[in-house]
This record gives structure tokens, C-alpha cells and sequence, in this order.
């Protein structure tokens, strides 16, 4: 690999949110190009910088099987926004490329509108039913590779919420009791139809990292953190206003991230991708 398409690759790898504007300069299938030439985990950390619009636009100009391995990456939040852009077809065969639970998991989550506490959540992948032992709820969430699992909510047999306990108090609890022995059962939730700005505002937030979504007969539908709720709102403010230029960088890095930028650019109008190595070495 020489020099410059070594550059252009650790500008990728090193500077997402910078190459992500340089590449927001081209059309969608050439930045498209570029991102299916990466690994899923880079390829994610640039489109997460993108506006929703064109991060969707590039997602559809990749082959699908090489599109649900890069949208497998994003958080929740980020993927139900993408997918809320796309036409019934798009969705369904984005939705098809990825693991059939995933899969079932965001179908379960996109009728809620837009600017509800509904669109906002993500699947409880943390909840057990209050008959579980405290040991057979541990070997359970152990099995949870990805989602919020600092808080294990409990349920019964129709799936109404409870209570809940932390993951500290499961692991200390005494193994052969129930769930619903050590849980607490005055639970904190959200209705799905409050409005974010209601959300935003509760005062709950001062005392937990994560509060339950529940529907009116208080069966449990998902679960809201801190963490997402930030990250809607800066994902917001980047699709309201894009910056245009190259112009955040600081110290020693200013220097190497607008040269990798120009050079990523001038890759991008050459069709040559950074991680493809010279045919010279």
C-alpha cells in the first residue's frame, strides 16, 4: 500500500466524523464504494456521522448481504431512524439481510410515530418472567450480546411490568430464589404516545439510567436510556445542520486531517478505495 492510499485509509479509521463530511461531497454509490471496500465496524462509525438521508442513500447503493453486515453495527436508536426513511421494499429487504431476531425485534418497534417516547425505545432484552430463579435469570442474561442489561425487568404471564431490579442486586441476590422474591414492584415507566419533549423533561431521569415503555394495560414494550436519548438529540441536530468544511480539527491533528481529507476526496473521484492495496505495494 503507498503512502496516500495509507493515509486515506487511517483517515477513515481515525477521523469517522471528518471523512464522513468530505464524503457526503459525492454522489451516495460512489461514498457507497468506499464503505462496502471497509470493515462493517469502520464503515458504521462513518455512516453514524452522516445525515440520515444520505447514511440511507448509501446503505441501498450496497449489495444487501454486505449492507445488514455495516447496519448490524448501529445502535437501535440510529436504525429505526434509517428505516423509518425507507419505502415498505427497502425496509423489508434491509430488514431481511439482518438475524432473524434483530429483525423481529425493530418490525416491533417502527409503528410508533416519529417524536414519541415509542419511536425512541428499544427492545427489553433484559426482562424475565418473575417465576425465573435469580440463577436461571444470570445464565440468561449472560446470552444478551447487545443492548441494556444494567436493569432486568421482571414480568408475568401477559407480559405486564412488575418490577425490576439491578444487575448488582441479581448477583448478589441468593441463587435458588424467584425473581419476583427480590425484585422491587414500584416501577417508574413511559407511555409510548408521550411526546420526547415530555420525556426529555422527567425528573426520574435524576435517579435512573434507563426507564421501562409501557402500554395501557402496563405490558412492557420497551425500554428508554439516557445514552439513546442524548444520541437522538445530537443525530437531530446533525440533520438540521451539517457542517460544511473541514474546520474542528485541533493541534497536531489539524494538519493530517485536512491533507487525509483532500487526498480522501481525490481517492473517492478515482474510484480507488484506501483499504485496496496498490498493485506497486
Amino acid at each position: 500500500m503507498n503512502p496516500h492510499t495509507r493515509l486515506g485509509a487511517a483517515f477513515l479509521k481515525n477521523h469517522p466524523a471528518e471523512a464522513a463530511h468530505v464524503l457526503e461531497d459525492f454522489p451516495a454509490e460512489h461514498a457507497a464504494k468506499f464503505l462496502a471496500a471497509e470493515s462493517p465496524v469502520t464503515a458504521e462509525r462513518i455512516i453514524e456521522h452522516f445525515s440520515p438521508g444520505f447514511a440511507v442513500s448509501c446503505l441501498l447503493s450496497i449489495e444487501p448481504p454486505a449492507a445488514g453486515q455495516i447496519f448490524t453495527q448501529l445502535l437501535p436508536e440510529l436504525q429505526i431512524m434509517l428505516l423509518r426513511q425507507l419505502d415498505r421494499n427497502e425496509r423489508e429487504s434491509l430488514l431481511s439481510t439482518l438475524p432473524p431476531v434483530q429483525a423481529v425485534s425493530l418490525r416491533h418497534l417502527l409503528p410508533y410515530h416519529d417524536g414519541t417516547a415509542g419511536a425512541l425505545m428499544e427492545a427489553p432484552l433484559a426482562s424475565v418472567p418473575e417465576e425465573l430463579t435469580v440463577r436461571e435469570t444470570l445464565k440468561r442474561i449472560k446470552r444478551i450480546r447487545r443492548g441494556m442489561k444494567f436493569y432486568v425487568y421482571v414480568t408475568d404471564a401477559n407480559g405486564q411490568l412488575t418490577g425490576v431490579l439491578t444487575l448488582h442486586e441479581l448477583i448478589n441476590a441468593r441463587p435458588t430464589s424467584t425473581i419476583g422474591q427480590v425484585m422491587h414492584k414500584h416501577v417508574v415507566s413511559l407511555s409510548p404516545a408521550q411526546s420526547l419533549q415530555t420525556v426529555f423533561s422527567s425528573p426520574y431521569w435524576l435517579e435512573y439510567h434507563a426507564l421501562p415503555v409501557t402500554d395501557e394495560n402496563n405490558v412492557l414494550l420497551g425500554v428508554i436510556r439516557q445514552k439513546t436519548m442524548r444520541r437522538f438529540q445530537d443525530l437531530s441536530l446533525h440533520a438540521g445542520a451539517i457542517s460544511s468544511g473541514l474546520d474542528t480539527f485541533i493541534t497536531v491533528g489539524e494538519l493530517f486531517s485536512v491533507t487525509a481529507g483532500h487526498l480522501l476526496a481525490a481517492l473517492v473521484s478515482s474510484g480507488t478505495s484506501p483499504t485496496k492495496r496498490d498493485s506497486r505495494g
